[in-house]
């Protein structure tokens, strides 16, 4: 599930954590802001609002904030689902609080067992990547669902339902006249003047598409139209759920709905999904770039079907890109039998993609064939389910040669050299292949005929000059390959001047992420894993330790210190369950964690979470991680 992470700015009013102590143990000692007579702001992992009123108290959103100072919650409204707004709410509920939902998301709450045990229909082979399973692990009562003009009146304050969308499909605001002021509780739709907590989040298909994959800030629209629903109300605070109290709400609106205009046109210049559509189309979309100049295969490469291209020595043996459908094979086997190709020696693999490695077993089991991949990618084709990625294929492919990045070997006259380039996905690599003094490149789907594919945030792409797509750019201007060998789009012209031209654009993308973004690296906003749980799905036997490893890519300039602390479900018990990690710029740093099974299964499927606490700011739950217990 996609970290919950927060970094914001204003981090001088945010708790302190020893090194010695529980991030949960805080909860009660959290800072404070009085915001008015009766409200005050709980700064947790999340903006948790107080009410007190007549001897009575009322939050919004809970956060980790499983005890509320005083006494017991008689309310708990929740903007949405995700863990980082309510993991607390089951706590709560069992003292006593009686808890308030978006209707549109009812089910995550009080049925979130079933959510998860339905995970797999959503992990395995996931093309609509609505980040849905950003969720929580355990349900709780629910006393009342609220939609989109509904009211709740308490302690003669009215608090007003507004559906506000964006965020999450069914996220709702709650606005409410208090001491002469109109304040609203507006979720994770802003974060403070001209900034958002995250964009990953909005990935959603745009309308018309099947599915959300393609998708790269298609609830933008969602969140804009929302915003001018909050205002339409004339508020004159937004509280949102992570970020500072807002007291210009008109402004702040403005300067974010303008950030996010400046991102999504300069996305959809070199947006791989647009490139069947030249020029701005009815909606007013920026025009893209021209496309190059068509080119040919090589006459030592030729298309087999599907994404699956083959280099093709002079003793007709075959050196395959690539093997995503039962296609593949069956055209590779009808080429043999005519006599036009022979052995097929080795198999590469560009990414991890379904498309792309759905059919390698059975061409292992049909040709012999080895495996070969760079790096970077070797674990996720190994241990696809300890990864939630999207397209995800979740069979093991086991890889006979892997490569370390720029590694060369000789095949059939052929030079081949491995990269790491991280282009669609983070997990993607290329193959330089030289004869005779002409290069291809065979780049996966990092690259269509005028544009590049950075379209789902669940890819994990990052911004830099040695990251994503700047970096593949940066590779391709030092190899100078004479054709690019694009596994949808085919042989593709590259000019120099086309990938500086893409260089421009990614970084004036970076400097405007940064303006979005209120972190010091804007891949704290882009990439949805920075924290995440490894592995992510495992099988165990009742009884059993399981392990898991809080991974953590620090994308900053500085050492940062992160506290993550493993979340149990009843029945497990405790081994090592906290960690601590300085970890340096530019790094994933890795904790490992563990816990003992039940010894008797009341349920097959259990999902722990992952609680994390960076440089002292607790961020609450931040992933998850799925335990099936086997028989034995």
């Amino acid at each position: 599930m996609p970290s919950r992470r927060r970094f914001v700015q204003t981090a001088a009013t945010l708790p302190l954590l020893s090194a010695t102590q529980d991030l949960a143990a805080q909860t009660t000692d959290l800072p404070r802001e009085r915001i008015l007579p009766g409200l005050e702001i709980i700064r947790g992992s999340v903006n948790t609002a107080l009410f007190e009123r007549n001897g009575k108290k009322l939050l919004i959103d809970s956060g980790e904030l499983d005890r509320v100072p005083g006494g017991v919650a008689e309310w708990a409204l929740f903007t949405h689902h995700h863990p980082d707004q309510a993991s607390a709410g089951a706590r709560l509920a069992a003292a006593g609080t009686k808890m308030i939902v978006p209707a549109a998301e009812r089910h995550f709450f009080e049925n979130a067992r079933a959510v998860w045990d339905a995970a797999n229909e959503r992990l395995d082979h996931d093309y609509n990547c609505r980040p849905d399973l950003v969720t929580l692990r355990d349900s709780f009562p629910v006393a009342l669902a609220v939609k989109d003009g509904d009211v709740h009146i308490w302690q003669d304050l009215t608090f007003e339902v507004i559906a506000t969308p964006g965020h999450t499909d069914g996220s709702v605001t709650y606005i409410v006249a208090c001491n002469g002021k109109r304040i609203a509780f507006t979720g994770d739709l802003i974060c403070a003047p001209g900034k958002i907590h995250d964009i990953y989040s909005l990935q959603k298909a745009f309308p018309g598409m099947t599915g959300g994959y393609w998708g790269f800030g298609g609830a933008v629209d969602d969140v804009k139209a929302s915003l001018d629903r909050v205002l339409a109300r004339k508020p004159d605070l937004l509280v949102p759920s992570h970020g500072i109290v807002i007291d210009r709400p008109a402004q702040a609106v403005v300067e974010l709905k303008q950030n996010l205009d400046a991102v999504m046109e300069n996305y959809l210049t070199t947006c791989a999904w647009r490139a069947n559509h030249a020029g701005a189309d009815e909606k007013g979309r920026p025009a893209m770039f021209d496309p190059p100049p068509p080119v040919a295969y090589p006459k030592w490469c030729r298309d087999i079907t599907y994404t699956s291209k083959a280099i093709v020595a002079d003793d007709r043996s075959v050196f395959l890109s690539d093997c995503g459908s039962e296609r593949v094979v069956t055209e590779l086997a009808r080429l043999q039998s005519k006599g036009e190709i022979g052995k097929i020696e080795g198999l590469w693999i560009t990414h991890y993609h379904d498309d792309h490695t759905q059919a390698v077993n059975l061409a292992k089991r049909r040709f012999g064939v080895p495996v070969y991949a760079q790096g970077g990618l070797v674990d996720v084709l190994e241990h696809p389910t300890a990864y939630e990625l999207p397209a995800l294929h979740p069979e093991s492919i086991r890889v006979e040669r892997p490569l370390k990045d720029r590694d060369s070997f000789e095949w059939k006259g052929f030079k081949m050299t491995a990269y790491d380039f991280p282009g669609q996905t983070l997990y993607h690599d290329g193959l330089l292949v030289e004869r005779d003094g002409y290069k291809v490149f065979f780049c996966g789907d990092a690259f269509s005929s005028r544009s590049f594919s950075d379209v789902c945030s669940q890819n994990r792409n990052f911004s830099g000059r040695d990251a994503g797509i700047e970096k593949c750019c940066q590779i391709l201007l030092e190899t100078k390959p004479d054709i690019l060998m694009s596994a949808h789009w085919g042989p593709l012209a590259m000019p120099d001047a086309y990938l500086k031209k893409f260089i421009a654009y990614l970084q004036a993308r970076e400097m405007l992420y940064r303006k979005l973004f209120p972190y010091n690296d804007p891949n704290f906003g882009t990439d949805p894993y920075w924290i995440r749980a490894y592995p992510f799905r495992q099988q165990a036997l009742p009884g059993a330790t399981i392990e898991i490893e809080a991974r953590v890519m620090n994308h900053g300039a500085r050492p940062q210190k992160v506290r993550a602390t493993l979340n149990l479900q009843q029945g497990w018990k405790a081994i090592r369950t906290s960690a601590e990690l300085e970890i340096p710029p530019r790094t994933e740093g890795r904790m490992r964690l563990s816990a003992l099974a039940p010894s008797a299964i009341s349920r097959r499927r259990y999902v722990l979470g992952l609680s994390a606490a960076v440089d002292r700011q607790p961020l609450g739950e931040v992933s998850a991680a799925i335990v099936d217990l086997m028989t034995a």
